[in-house]
């Protein structure tokens, strides 16, 4: 984290039980905070950890397949919602997802990243089976009833973006 100025990290399908992340915690990012989703799913599969020194993070809500937070920034004093999320892998599981993103969709600058297990076209599948065309309609329909504009770059958002687009990104 330190190599890469990180401070805050969100980790996707860790499936750890509590007392595994604890664990973490206590022997590898002790000085660091931490939240799950474990209390909404049976493990957690979800977990964000952040560098209190920096950054103040509180949970906005939760689900088996997001952790909604706002994110306070010490040093520039900026705040904006992210909502990390790992969606389940069958049409019918994700539509509790796609309603929890319409609940928690926020008047502030709003950061979507994760892994949707949903592509919007063919051709951004990679292997495995073909996906339907309702499976590529739903999370569409959902991006574009949320306003929400499509990053396909690893890269890193920055504020300064965040604030010139209004803010409501997604990762994908």
């Amino acid at each position: 984290m330190k190599k890469h100025k990180l401070d805050v990290c969100g980790l996707l399908e860790t499936k750890l039980h509590s007392s595994k992340v604890s664990s973490m915690h206590k022997f590898r990012m002790k000085h660091w905070n931490f939240l799950t989703n474990a209390i909404a799913a049976s493990n957690a599969r979800i977990v964000v950890f952040w560098n209190p020194s920096t950054v103040k993070v509180n949970l906005l809500d939760c689900s088996a397949q997001g952790l909604h937070v706002i994110i306070n920034s010490l040093v520039l004093q900026l705040s904006f919602t992210v909502t990390f999320v790992y969606g389940y892998n069958t049409i019918v599981a994700k539509r509790s997802l796609w309603a929890d993103l319409r609940a928690w969709q926020p008047n502030c600058p709003w950061l979507v990243m994760g892994d949707f297990n949903s592509v919007l076209s063919q051709t951004d599948k990679h292997n495995g089976e073909p996906v339907s065309t309702y499976e590529n309609r739903t999370l569409e329909t959902t991006v574009q009833t949320l306003g929400l504009l499509i990053s396909i770059s690893r890269a890193a958002i920055l504020p300064g973006i965040m604030e010139e687009y209004g803010a409501k990104l997604i990762e994908y």
